[in-house]
């Protein structure tokens, strides 16, 4: 008898049962007692004690239409429950599609060995037999007619119009026999209408028979020629510098690497060849990337490539497609995927590569519980299943960079564009000598230039809406949002205010709210007013790209046609345009204002802005023609926008690890971000008081209580705890911030525990 811990649905700890006939195994979905109900639950682990002070219950049994899940992925799991201080559930829900079913067929297998003694079992011995016959019809259709002819004068199939295996059965022929021994299956449905339940059960204990259970598997089979389009051709060939990093990453002994590769690169080649290598071996990769936007073009290249081994995990599937994609790669039919940040767990089998491409970005992140980053849970599951693991992007991560140069990462390099593209040319404008606010003189003679050569051009301002706010100028009335500490966006296109955060709209009237003046002035310029600026100037087709314009479920599919088409001569949009599009005719790209993040209240605010303007600067000039980037900024002074123009990665890195170790901050160091909250503010900074006291002197930084940047958001005033400390004194820290947590449990107030925070407002 063996005891298990199970975690049971709809509740935040384990309980542990009782295995009576040691039938049940760790990953397996199972029925269990649960105060007076029978509820699902999940093996998590094995109990090591068999002595406890209460009576243990046994599990009912399994939940066969439930996914089961590897004993790697549940270890995955209990490691992100440890690490991101969420509960067992929370993680589990987001590993796990709610309400997936899956079917099994149950069959039995005629064993002949075994003697047949009565009248009965012989009946049923003939019955398989019967089936075991296969009319020449049938078998022309799986099996050449010169096979079928050779096996028939070489006695290896005897009979007429209906064939059997024959006495000299050799082992080239092993197809022909598997094919016919299929033969001998029959449906546990139909074999127990012919016979009694009885009689079966005697064959089965006897072994004459054997029950088999299988996944229903619905893939599609390709004939010889077209199984071997799917990976087996290359369709492109890869210079030395690709050459030499797939040869890297197969043959090394290090399981993770960094691909740092200048935009157009050819990093995706890269992975490319080594899905397929991997798939020829007939083992599964996951590709990640970060925006939802990059999936139509990669779609388009992977399906291109794999055709249907791919299955697609993003957040636009319905319900019923993200069901069918799931099972498909669970039952094996699928071994690669590609999707955004919830595909880490797909429970891919065989898995060789955990390939994350951008892996900078701060998508990977996911802003409510569980608070996972998608990137570290995919070096994790490299280490729990034996897979490789590999970040790609033109400019990682401080603390990515940091681990390639200290060893951790493997790092290879990629310094030249793919087909001898030459990389753009950047150049910085000074905005403080212009008249326009949106285009300076210099980018509206670029883009002039550029239409009239028929080429196309990509503008980034990194603000939606048409103004961040309005202002009275009679009484000074700005407005802000009932639920949330921040002015109100106004959406000229839905003739709304909005607030960005909580999503509370309300209609524009062209009047103050307060004092009824008309004279209103638009502050803060966004990307709707930004394509209105453009329409002055040129009259050519526009398309906008950002959150609200993108609701639409095609969105994405029909603006990456549309623009490769050359339907649209010019791109605008939001930080959403800067990643991974390949559009060759573009060869002019400007930023409209390089500031928006530099001046945020965060140490990575030199980072985003390096990076952000880096990846949309890599837009231009991707193949034959030659591209131009201007840059418009009010700080051309500035460090990071000298770094920027200088395409000088390395000398930005330099900079900004000195400052960080100086500062303790990551890589030096792990942090964490206490947000506590509550709909009612009197009694909210003497509970974060209360809380901060607890864990003020465990020999790690803490600073706060304080206001959150935003102090409210939907109807919550929010104080934060900030804590700062080496990798060790912070793991052996997050056990104790949870009790905090526990004994501190107030309904009044909200505790959340966000570990390697991203956004710090």
């Amino acid at each position: 008898m063996r005891y298990y811990g199970v975690y049971v649905d709809g509740t935040n700890d384990f309980f542990t049962y009782c295995d009576m006939k040691d039938e049940f195994n760790i990953g397996e979905r199972v029925a269990v007692p649960f105060r007076g109900r029978i509820k699902s639950g999940l093996i998590v682990y094995r109990e090591m004690s068999e002595n406890f002070e209460f009576k243990v219950l046994s599990i009912t049994r399994k939940l066969d239409s439930h996914i089961h899940l590897s004993k790697a992925m549940v270890k995955l799991l209990l490691w992100m429950k440890n690490y991101y201080l969420c509960s067992f559930g929370q993680s589990f829900g987001a590993a796990v599609p709610g309400n997936l079913k899956v079917e099994y067929s149950y069959n039995y297998r005629f064993i002949e060995e075994i003697p047949i003694k009565t009248e009965e079992e012989k009946k049923i011995g003939d019955y398989f037999r019967e089936k075991s016959e296969v009319t020449k019809t049938t078998l022309y259709k799986n099996f050449s007619k010169d096979l079928i002819k050779s096996a028939l004068e070489n006695k290896i199939l005897k009979g007429k119009n209906k064939l059997t295996i024959g006495d000299n059965l050799k082992e080239e022929y092993f197809e022909l026999s598997e094919y016919f021994s299929q033969r001998m299956c029959v449906t546990k449905a139909t074999l127990e209408k012919k016979f009694s339940k009885e009689l079966i059960d005697k064959m089965v204990r006897r072994g004459s028979l054997s029950l088999e259970k299988t996944l229903k598997d619905k893939r599609k089979t390709y004939d010889i020629d077209e199984a071997d389009g799917i990976y087996s051709k290359e369709s492109t060939v890869l210079n030395k510098e690709q050459e030499t990093a797939v040869s890297e990453i197969e043959n090394s002994k290090k399981r993770y690497f960094l691909l740092k590769g200048v935009t157009g690169s050819g990093k995706t080649e890269v992975y490319l060849r080594l899905i397929r290598k991997a798939l020829e071996r007939n083992q599964g990769s996951i590709f990640l990337v970060p925006e939802i936007s990059l999936t139509p073009q990669m779609v388009k290249r992977f399906k291109g490539e794999f055709r249907e081994n791919i299955a697609i995990l993003h957040s636009k599937l319905t319900p019923v497609q993200r069901a069918k994609e799931w099972l498909s790669i669970y039952t094996g039919e699928k071994k690669v995927v590609l999707g955004v940040r919830s595909a880490v767990f797909a429970p891919v089998k065989n898995l060789k590569y955990v390939i994350i491409d951008e892996e900078h970005e701060a998508t990977y992140k996911q802003d409510s519980n569980p608070r996972y980053n998608a990137k570290y849970v995919g070096i994790k599951r490299g280490e729990l299943e034996d897979a490789k693991v590999v970040l790609g992007s033109a400019t990682p991560s401080i603390e990515s960079y940091f681990f390639a140069k200290e060893g951790v990462f493997k790092l290879l390099e990629l310094n030249e564009r793919y087909n001898g593209a030459n990389l753009p040319k950047l150049k910085l404008v000074d905005m403080k000598d212009e008249k326009s606010h949106y285009f300076s003189r210099e980018l509206l003679k670029d883009m002039s230039e550029t239409l009239r050569k028929d080429e196309q051009i990509m503008l980034l301002l990194n603000r939606k809406g048409y103004s961040t706010y309005i202002q009275c100028l009679e009484c000074g009335h700005v407005e802000e949002c009932p639920h949330c500490s921040i002015t109100m966006n106004y959406y000229m296109s839905q003739g709304i205010y909005k607030c960005n955060y909580c999503g509370e709209t309300k209609r524009y009237t062209g009047t103050c709210s307060k004092c009824k003046s008309k004279n209103l002035s638009h502050m803060g310029k966004g990307t709707e007013r930004l394509e209105e600026e453009i329409r002055k100037h040129f009259d050519v087709g526009i398309i906008r790209v950002d959150s609200e314009s993108s609701r639409e479920r095609d969105f994405y599919d029909n603006m990456y046609r549309e623009f490769l088409e050359k339907k649209y001569h010019i791109m605008l949009g939001t930080q959403i345009i800067s990643k991974g599009f390949h559009f060759p005719n573009v060869t002019l790209v400007g930023v409209i204002n390089a500031d928006s993040i530099m001046n945020f209240p965060d140490f990575r605010s030199g980072e985003k802005t390096f990076q952000l303007v880096s990846q949309v600067a890599g837009r231009a000039g991707r193949e034959s023609k030659k591209g131009e980037v201007l840059i418009q900024t009010f700080q051309p002074e500035n460090h990071v926008m000298k770094r920027i123009i200088k395409g000088d990665y390395e000398g930005f890195y330099t900079d900004e690890i000195e400052t960080r170790k100086i500062l303790s901050y990551p890589p030096f160091s792990r942090i964490i971000n206490i947000i506590i909250t509550s709909t009612i503010e009197e009694g909210l900074e003497n509970y974060a008081k209360r809380f901060y006291d607890m864990i003020k002197d465990k020999g790690i930084e803490v600073y706060g209580p304080m206001k959150a940047p935003i102090y409210r958001i939907k109807g919550r005033y929010r104080y934060q705890i900030f804590l700062k400390g080496t990798r060790k004194k912070m793991n052996a820290v997050k056990p104790f911030l949870e009790r905090c947590s526990c004994e501190l449990r107030d309904e009044k107030y909200r505790v959340v525990i966000d570990v390697d925070p991203i956004n710090l407002m």
